[in-house]
């Protein structure tokens, strides 16, 4: 009798499992392309590309330039031996340092990228967090990781339409509907 008690107890918790899960919504939605989209974001992407070029751009030039200039005289028949090995050893070291320049300035518009680009991505995730709860959501994913969803729970477009982006609302592409605006920002490192 105890086993049987047991057994419709069990029974009784799966199947209330089972309504419970049942119950939760799931949406997903593009952070990216409505960080893209947003009006701010065009602004903030030429600000970061002439913090890039007044920042760290000179120097890569004046390291083109200084490289183009040992290349020449290395390969001009007219310099002598002696110049010529000096040129071929400045050269070597200016391609090494100019390779380590890119990748140094590549980190540091990363984190510029990161420290501009984070107020958007901040005003975005608010909204949709916003539009979850008003709406039930119990997740959201980003669209990214969905392979294959319904149209229906992708919260793009009424949260493109709650953050005043003005949304293209033809056949959405692969990944669902995108925001008119179509760039998408690149991601902050975190």
């Amino acid at each position: 009798m105890k086993r049987i008690k047991f057994l419709a107890l069990a029974l009784g918790m799966v199947v209330m499992g089972a309504t419970t899960a049942s119950a939760q919504k799931i949406g997903y939605v593009d952070i990216q392309g409505l960080v893209g989209a947003l009006p701010e974001a065009q602004a903030t992407q030429q600000k970061l590309e002439k913090w890039a070029q007044d920042s760290v751009g000179g120097e890569y030039t004046r390291l083109s330039e200084e490289i183009k200039e040992k290349d020449s005289l290395v390969k001009d028949p007219k310099t002598s031996a002696s110049v010529k090995k000096m040129a071929e050893e400045k050269l070597g070291q200016l391609q090494m340092q100019a390779a380590n320049w890119q990748q140094y300035a590549q980190q540091m518009i990363q984190g510029k990228q990161a420290e501009l680009f984070q107020p958007l991505f901040k005003k975005v995730t608010d909204a949709v967090r916003a539009y979850a709860k008003e709406k039930g959501y119990t997740y959201v994913l980003h669209d990214e990781v969905i392979f294959d969803a319904p149209q229906s729970d992708n919260l793009s477009l009424p949260v493109a339409q709650k953050l005043g982006i003005n949304v293209n609302q033809q056949a959405p592409a692969a990944g669902g509907a995108a925001p008119a605006g179509g760039t998408k920002a690149p991601a902050p490192k975190k």
